[in-house]
């Protein structure tokens, strides 16, 4: 049962309150949990256990003996019942919002889609939240004032050690265009998998909305919308990667491609996978300056995660690459 939706860097209950923990309700993580909720509850020593309702169904909710809930913002319409059935039950529910979402005059000028989502999940249920809520936090001064009748408890953001620590992470990238929609694809279990092995990596792709809904549940991915040759090659000379992804899979359309995300991945400073055909046979120094894969996944994984996790050798070859490149550049001029 997927009740419980932890979201990374949330820690299980350890202290008590009445002898249970606190509900967060959100749809998924947000700063405002991290820097006004989970501070505030910590402080009360308060334990929390944070559930994802895009995920998550209100089936069995009470039997995890929770003594309060926090709404965050919205509340999905399939959750009322069970939250009325535990306010019933004398649990406590507060209502936590950390902009305007209550007054329809701030809807002008807002997307469609977002005014849309917040006229149906907040204005339209205000009434069955201020009868349901027997506490409201809000964020600012601002609200505070706004709201009043509400009689709310005003949060103060604070900082974590969680939220304040840069984590040196190993990052890999795939910087393919939308004709590689395929590779794309082909990359998302490959991906997934590496993440899982919780090696404090960091995954790149470009991609439109669809790549996006592909890799959104995988923890660490990032999604950049495509650039310009120009604003490419700006952009990849002023950042840095460690492993860097060239899959091909069988296609025409391939066929007629040229070695030159070689060149890409020493600019970024990045070791290069590539699939073992043309153009990379024959020109990838396989093991020295890159390294030439079979399109099998699980090959792909274990390569990932092997260089992921020995920086001297990718010290070594992306040393090699970079020198490879630069006597290419000196025999021209």
């Amino acid at each position: 049962m997927r009740l419980l939706s932890k979201i990374r860097g949330w820690k299980k209950p350890t202290a008590v309150f009445r002898n249970s923990g606190v509900a967060i309700l959100a749809g998924g993580m947000n700063a405002s949990i991290a820097y006004l909720i989970e501070p505030f509850l910590a402080a009360k020593g308060q334990s929390a256990t944070c559930i994802d309702t895009n995920n998550a169904p209100p089936q069995h909710f009470d039997r995890f003996g929770f003594s309060a809930v926090v709404i965050v913002r919205y509340l999905p319409c399939q959750w009322k019942k069970s939250l009325r059935d535990f306010r019933s039950k004398g649990g406590s529910v507060i209502y936590f919002m950390d902009d305007d979402l209550m007054d329809p005059a701030i809807l002008v000028g807002l997307p469609t889609a977002y005014a849309k989502k917040i006229r149906a999940q907040a204005i339209w249920q205000r009434k069955m939240l201020e009868a349901l809520c027997t506490e409201f936090w809000v964020s600012s001064p601002y609200l505070a004032e706004k709201y009043r009748e509400w009689k709310p408890e005003m949060l103060t953001p604070q900082p974590t050690m969680a939220t304040l620590l840069s984590v040196s992470a190993t990052t890999i990238c795939y910087h393919g265009t939308s004709s590689h929609f395929a590779e794309i694809e082909w990359l998302v279990p490959i991906i997934a998998a590496v993440q899982m092995c919780k090696l404090d990596t960091r995954f790149e792709v470009f991609g439109d909305h669809a790549v996006n809904k592909m890799y959104r549940d995988i923890s660490g991915v990032a999604i950049l919308h495509p650039m310009s040759w120009p604003n490419y090659l700006a952009y990849s000379a002023s950042v840095q990667h460690d492993i860097a992804l060239a899959p091909h899979l069988p296609h025409p359309f391939n066929a007629g491609r040229g070695p030159t995300k070689f060149f890409d991945f020493v600019r970024m400073g990045a070791v290069g996978i590539y699939t073992d055909i043309e153009p990379y046979r024959g020109f990838i120094r396989n093991g020295v300056d890159g390294i030439l894969l079979e399109n099998d996944p699980d090959l792909w994984v274990r390569t990932i995660t092997m260089l992921a996790g020995d920086e001297s050798l990718r010290h070594r070859m992306v040393e090699s690459a970079r020198q490879r490149a630069l006597e290419m550049v000196a025999m021209r001029d």
